[in-house]
């Protein structure tokens, strides 16, 4: 039997995979309802459609157009394949359902306590299990009491559901916090949100002060965003980790649904196959990682001139198409062509130095 816990995408995507391949899994998810509490904005691109199907019901808004904003200045795209904003709620039970359909057993206010060997015990019963799958978030119990852990670092990240009338372009505003954006769920509705490292409430309370008015608030979210590690360990002996608690998201962004569904992808795989999970989750991500990751290095140090250029350099249509072109989720698919479009982009490697 495999132990997945956590009940998020990737633990119940990957709970779907394994069961539908034959493998007998259960999931344990601490709370009492599955997409509760909701911790993410939930915009992806269309290359979750090469993952998973999704249904109408789940997607509450597409998105053709984004703008990305300096403090004086901004560059409207507007998107080949739109973007789309997920009701996380319902598709976090729309992965449920399709795990248990094809086999898989979902336990809920089932809290990990811990394990020892194979036995996996949580607040409700102890099982034998032949791999144990840490799918619990950044701060990943399962992580912490396997040696698993390693040296992390956070950002904070805030948001808000809105009343604010908008026409249906997604804002993002890199030189807010770490990363801000607005997302329009529809014409009167958005989510507001920022991740930083220091300083995030009063950073977010300025930028949503700015935005709309306090009595247009519907509701708060908050969560860490945990940020990758190239060198962080997911695999060892019988015990893997998946999704967050792997650290497996877009450090420029904050955003890993896909990252966590592509990994689930590889753990099923691996699995099955009896190869490594490491070595596999790795050649399907690991370099588009490290990209936004060394982009988030560099952006880190940038000053408001530094902002300012980038910006303007993308108003230019030759830069703006492929911008409007590619899926942001992989850069190593079009930040060569970038480049060789527009050479200056080289000025800011000296940010990583």
């Amino acid at each position: 039997m495999i132990a997945i816990i956590g009940g998020g995408p990737s633990g119940c995507y990957a709970a779907y995979l394994l069961a539908k391949a034959g493998k007998e899994v259960s999931v344990f998810e601490e709370h009492n309802s599955i997409g509760k509490p909701v911790q993410c904005t939930g915009i992806v691109t269309s290359s979750i459609n090469d993952i998973v199907r999704l249904r109408k019901e789940l997607i509450v808004n597409k998105i053709n157009r984004a703008r990305i904003f300096s403090k004086e200045n901004s560059v409207e795209v507007k998107l080949k394949n739109a973007n789309l904003v997920l009701d996380r709620e319902k598709f976090d039970n729309y992965l449920a359902e399709k795990a248990k359909h094809a086999g898989a057993r979902i336990y809920l206010s089932h809290r990990f306590a811990g394990n020892g060997g194979k036995k996996v015990v949580t607040s409700k019963k102890t099982i034998e299990a032949e791999a144990i799958v840490g799918a619990d978030g950044p701060l990943s119990k399962v992580a912490k009491m396997n040696n698993m852990f390693g040296k992390r670092h956070f950002w904070v990240g805030l948001q808000a559901r809105a009343k604010l009338k908008n026409d249906n372009a997604v804002e993002f505003y890199p030189n807010i916090g770490t990363f801000a954006w607005v997302v329009p769920e529809n014409k009167d509705v958005v989510r507001i949100g920022l991740f930083a490292r220091k300083n995030a409430r009063e950073i977010f309370n300025k930028f949503i002060n700015k935005k709309t008015a306090k009595n247009s608030i519907i509701d708060y979210q908050a969560g860490l965003v945990p940020v990758y590690n190239p060198k962080q360990l997911t695999q060892k002996d019988h015990l893997y980790l998946l999704g967050d608690a792997a650290c497996q998201v877009k450090a420029t962004t904050g955003g890993g649904i896909i990252q966590g569904l592509t990994a689930a992808q590889a753990l099923s795989d691996s699995m099955i196959r009896n190869r490594s999970y490491e070595k596999s989750w790795r050649k399907r991500l690991g370099k588009d990682l490290w990209l936004h990751l060394k982009m988030r290095k560099m952006m880190d140090k940038f000053n408001e001139r530094d902002w300012q250029l980038l910006v303007s350099l993308f108003k230019k249509n030759k830069n703006k198409k492929i911008l409007e072109e590619y899926d942001r989720d992989y850069p190593s698919r079009f930040i060569l062509k970038l480049l060789l479009n527009e050479p200056r982009l080289v000025y800011f490697a000296r940010r990583l130095l």
